[in-house]
């Protein structure tokens, strides 16, 4: 199989991001309050309500300023580590119908679990109708991944990190037969309990895991652009070169993000990098953070100095920036969300975030 290099325009291949003053600082309108070290932030398809994972196995809708219950899997749930917990939730883009929701936690053991749910009354999630997608184990306590999106193909992308510990000891990231290290593509509405899109790079096993899609990442977090359908994501740095990468829709074969041969734009542990090498949009030190939290392209209305820009911040700092990816320049909003874990967006384009403090507030002008 042939692969190339993904060349993007000049402009985006900045080293290290340089900062932009705001025009006039944003604000933040709290929702809710009191929620419980918060890990994942999302909605589900044709309700406004906030959903919130919790690193404890809990998973709540906020309604009116109200948290309420949908899911309580600590049963299932471990979390002995920093990094471990549930850490991915995404409810299947024909829930109306399918009633399919998908997590993604650690176990009691430590390894990954992937799972889907059926939705019963009120959206709570039918504990019965639990069924295991994969079962990953991992080595390490850190860089357990997590992220779970759906995207405009339809398919379910997930996102694994290299398993741990530092400088990925087990050479994960570049290897194409092992899960870790890589962003999995399937397709759950075929095959028990999911078929391998033709289009995957590996879809005969041959040189490859089948359902990897992307590979090259440290502990990747992603979106999709709701109106291009193209990717952007974040992964953290080993030696302070925090990540920010754009993928355009369609997608070139194999993305490769780089680690461990690179680590952001520096040369890291010098050896091939399979498939098409995505560049960083821009790459972070520490004088900006030290953990970026993935974010969204604003498609909202009523921020008009944010549309089309994409919008992410640090877990660090607390900042929140945004950017264009034909300009490695970094903009900041003039907001900082002390402990933010995550960043979501509403059908209608708009953006919320949520603190591990358990704050949970929407974007506004």
């Amino acid at each position: 199989m042939h692969y190339a290099r993904l060349f993007l325009p000049a402009v985006a291949l900045a080293l290290l991001a340089t900062l932009t003053p705001a025009a006039g600082a944003l604000s933040l309108s709290t929702t809710a309050t009191g929620l419980k070290d918060p890990t994942v932030l999302t909605f589900r398809p044709g309700n406004p309500n906030p959903v919130v994972a919790q690193r404890n196995g809990v998973v709540a809708a906020v309604v009116k300023g109200k948290v309420r219950k949908l899911a309580d899997l600590t049963d299932r749930v471990g979390q002995s580590g920093a990094e471990r917990g549930l850490l991915g939730l995404a409810y299947s883009p024909g829930y109306k119908e399918n009633g399919f929701v998908f997590v993604a936690y650690t176990d009691v053991a430590g390894d990954t679990q992937i799972v889907r749910f059926k939705k019963g009354r009120n959206d709570h999630f039918l504990k019965g109708t639990a069924t295991v997608l994969w079962s990953i184990r991992q080595p390490y306590a850190n860089h357990n991944g997590g992220q779970l999106a759906f995207g405009p193909d339809g398919f379910l992308y997930v996102g694994m990190g290299d398993g741990g510990a530092g400088g990925d000891p087990g050479n994960r990231a570049q290897n194409p037969y092992t899960l870790l290290g890589k962003v999995l593509r399937v397709d759950v509405n075929g095959g028990t309990p999911f078929a391998i899109p033709s289009s995957n790079p590996f879809p005969d096993a041959t040189a490859g895991a089948p359902s990897v899609w992307a590979m090259g990442v440290r502990n990747p977090h992603f979106s999709f652009d709701t109106r291009t359908g193209s990717l952007w994501l974040v992964d953290s740095s080993q030696g302070g070169n925090q990540e920010v990468d754009w993928v355009p829709n369609p997608a070139p074969v194999l993305p490769n993000f780089g680690w461990s041969a690179f680590d952001g734009t520096a040369k890291y542990k010098p050896q091939p990098t399979p498939g098409t090498l995505i560049t960083p949009v821009t790459t972070y030190g520490s004088a900006f953070g030290c953990a970026p939290v993935a974010g969204n392209v604003y498609r909202g209305k009523t921020i008009r100095k944010l549309r089309s820009m994409y919008v992410f911040g640090d877990a660090c700092s607390g900042r929140i920036f945004s950017i264009l990816r034909k300009d490695p320049k970094l903009v900041d909003t003039g907001l900082k969300v002390p402990r933010l874990t995550a960043i979501g967006q509403d059908e209608a384009g708009e953006l919320w975030l949520i603190s591990q403090k358990g704050a949970l507030s929407r974007l506004i002008p």
